[in-house]
């Protein structure tokens, strides 16, 4: 439990932290007022992640001291954190998908629940969960699996367990919750649920936030402090400072104004053939009956609210989740079912929104996530042996060429950050030759430098003739990457609106496309 004396709530000096001879962490020092939202901006790799990990207990920093609430801080684990106050979201969810809703939001908890013989009453268990979810404001019923919400709501689960589980269940006064990327996740509904929970929380406690979307930070925080390269270049009031400001302090050079290359958006003829031609595809409960055409060099982005079936159509196309009926053909490849292994073989490459579930096996090296889709073709010999030198110098060439910072070939692809790790599973499909790249919300939890570099490498990948299907909650990277942006709401495509560079759509004619009218029902409703 931790108390309300005067003074921060958290205080740090000189926390260092070196990986070999690579230091993540330079005598980072600063305070978290109480009662505050701070928030911490930098590329991936300026060691936020890092920084958050000696937060919350799972990494020791190998210099500096902490304290919190005027006492001496040094968790040992996560769960120390978590009873001493100071809880967290994971940039990547950490939830356990095979259980009931309330035994994630009670997790690290238990012990208050258990009874004579060490059982658990689950009664107890079931009332404090749905507590914690009415604070919370999720419509969610807490006996229910886990894995039987959607992305964004399981975001909106771990949110309310850290920000409310131990006030309600540990006695702490003063919370220090710790969000990295909360946001990036949420559907539009859930995000202003959070952001309301925010201001309850700040009352009591106070929030650290990590955030790529400027604009965002901007309007949360009351202290802003700018990471580089492991160390602490600048703190801003958000009342005096500005994206393009933040964006400059945290890749050392100004935001070009031309963001999404739009200079670069090729003109595709309408009599060029496609590269990809999707007809009548459909999956019961996920989306109605599709067609859609892309054509060489042509950027095809697909939106909607997150209930509108675009990621499981991404999914369908690339014959990761095929579809129930309908064809899919490559260039002028014979139609058939959406399959993989051919789909992969005849140039379809695949980037999924979940890295760390289903882009990459963390524990693996660079060189091995790198290589995992094409070592039958590329990296073994007539012999079958494994061309391991080539493997190497592949990796090392997209490590160069793709800016992957802090990585080796050999490194463990789980000690990458966020944007790097993403720039592994786009180095996977440029060993390839492509014809077409799905790319299912390509920059999200990438800071502004690496967005930039996705943003110049679907144009180059453009201009090569490679078709590329982009799905993306983010409306301006929608609205600026894409030729032609087709619309789907409830399963059906309700919209393919013209996005050439010189005549732009605006912002909420997109949004009022997606936004269902009252009694439409969805195109899979029975």
């Amino acid at each position: 439990m931790n108390d309300r004396r005067a003074g921060p709530l958290f205080e740090a000096r000189g926390l260092s932290m070196r990986y070999g001879l690579v230091p993540v962490l330079d005598g980072i020092a600063f305070d978290i007022p109480r009662n505050a939202v701070v928030t911490f901006v930098g590329e991936n790799g300026a060691g936020k992640s890092t920084l958050f990990n000696i937060l919350s207990g799972i990494t020791a920093a190998q210099r500096g001291t902490m304290r919190l609430a005027g006492a001496s801080y040094a968790p040992r684990d996560y769960g120390r954190a978590a009873r001493l106050g100071v809880s967290r979201v994971f940039q990547e969810q950490s939830l356990v998908l095979n259980v009931p809703v309330y035994e994630n939001l009670l997790l690290g908890w238990e012990a208050g629940f258990a009874r004579a013989g060490q059982l658990l009453d689950r009664g107890a268990m079931i009332a404090a969960a749905e507590r914690i979810a009415e604070e919370a404001d999720l419509d969610i019923d807490v006996r229910r699996r886990t894995g039987a919400y959607d992305f964004s709501k399981r975001q909106s689960i771990e949110i309310a367990r850290a920000c409310l589980a131990g006030s309600h269940l540990g006695g702490i006064e003063s919370p220090l919750v710790l969000l990295d990327e909360p946001t990036s996740a949420l559907d539009r509904r859930d995000e202003e649920a959070f952001f309301r929970l925010v201001d309850r929380v700040r009352k009591r406690g106070s929030l650290l936030f990590v955030s790529h979307r400027l604009t965002e930070v901007l309007g949360v925080s009351d202290i802003i402090y700018v990471l580089k390269d492991g160390k602490l270049v600048a703190k801003r009031d958000p009342r005096t400072t500005s994206e393009a400001e933040l964006h400059s302090l945290m890749v050392g050079r100004a935001r070009v104004a031309d963001y999404y290359h739009e200079h670069r958006l090729r003109v595709v003829p309408e009599a060029a053939p496609p590269v990809l031609t999707v007809r009548a595809l459909e999956r019961a409960g996920a989306f109605a009956p599709i067609d859609l055409r892309v054509r060489p060099g042509e950027v095809v982005g697909i939106g909607g609210l997150l209930d509108s079936g675009k990621a499981a159509l991404g999914k369908a196309i690339a014959g990761i989740e095929p579809a129930e009926a309908g064809t899919v053909a490559l260039g002028d490849a014979p139609p058939g079912a959406a399959e993989i292994g051919r789909f992969v073989r005849e140039g379809l490459g695949y980037v999924p929104a979940e890295r760390l579930v289903e882009g990459i096996i963390p524990s693996a090296s660079v060189a091995w996530n790198i290589s995992l889709a094409s070592g039958g073709d590329l990296f073994t010999n007539a012999l079958g042996w494994w061309r391991r030198r080539r493997e190497v110098e592949t990796a090392e060439r997209h490590v160069r060429g793709l800016a992957i910072r802090s990585a080796t070939p050999d490194a463990r692809t789980a000690s990458l950050s966020g944007g790097n790790q993403q720039k592994v599973v786009l180095a996977r499909w440029l060993c390839r030759p492509l014809k077409v790249l799905v790319l299912d919300n390509p920059t999200r939890g990438v800071d502004a430098g690496a967005k930039e570099e996705i943003y110049r490498l679907i144009r180059d990948l453009a201009e090569r003739g490679v078709g590329i299907v982009l799905i993306t909650d983010e409306l301006l990277e929608l609205i600026g990457l894409s030729n032609r942006i087709l619309i789907l709401q409830r399963g059906r495509l309700v919209a393919d609106v013209p996005a050439p560079a010189e005549a732009k759509p605006r912002e909420q004619d997109l949004v009022a496309l997606m936004l269902p009218q009252s009694g439409d029902a969805p195109a899979f409703a029975a």
